[in-house]
């Protein structure tokens, strides 16, 4: 199980799906649900790699669909009193924010 902490960035300075998708894959290896997505075959596809960041793929609804999935999951391992997401003052910075008391 992921030990993700407070203010801790994954992916920094990119927006772009190729960037996000397999750090966030690479965040989530040691849980149940990547194990799921392995067993259902909902990574990237293996042909992606040999065509590199110019592959359609990339572009494609199959991989908006597993990013939507790996920000589920991300959400769920997302310590207490935090929020996954982009940070609230960098959009390209994607990680585990403190919410901050507006009290």
């Amino acid at each position: 199980m992921p030990d993700f902490q407070p203010n801790e960035s994954l992916s920094q300075a990119t927006m772009r799906t190729q960037d996000l998708v397999p750090t966030f894959i690479d965040a989530i290896q040691d849980t149940a649900e990547y194990a799921q997505l392995v067993v259902n075959n909902f990574l990237i596809p293996p042909y992606v790699f040999d065509e590199g960041d110019h592959s359609a793929w990339w572009d494609s609804d199959d991989c908006y669909h597993l990013l939507e999935k790996l920000f589920d999951i991300l959400c769920d391992y997302t310590p207490e009193g935090c929020i996954f997401g982009s940070h609230p003052g960098d959009g390209s910075d994607y990680g585990f924010w403190e919410i901050e008391d507006t009290d």
